[in-house]
């Protein structure tokens, strides 16, 4: 988790957001005040740059280290999904 973490630190860093907002505990909306277009910013580059999907749109307001455990569990379902697709098991 540590390496996501730093994953999504830099891609909220890209997103102009100050380094010093960046705690584990800090609240993508109450805390860092992303607005929709910075929420959807941020969709897009956990998909481009950490090749998984996630949506931040629930009535959740995920804290970083939320965020990446939600990354995390969506990458190994994936590699999970992937592996049996290619008639590997888990």
């Amino acid at each position: 988790m540590n390496e996501t973490l730093d994953e999504l630190r830099r891609i909220l860093l890209q997103l102009g957001v100050r380094e010093d907002e960046l705690t584990s505990d800090c609240r993508l909306r109450s805390d860092l005040g992303l607005d929709s277009t910075e929420t959807a910013q941020l969709e897009l580059e956990i998909e481009e740059q950490l090749r998984t999907e996630v949506d931040l749109w629930d009535k959740h307001d995920y804290s970083l280290a939320e965020l990446a455990e939600l990354v995390d569990r969506h990458a190994a379902q994936g590699t999970d999904a992937r592996r049996a697709a290619d008639g590997v098991r888990p």
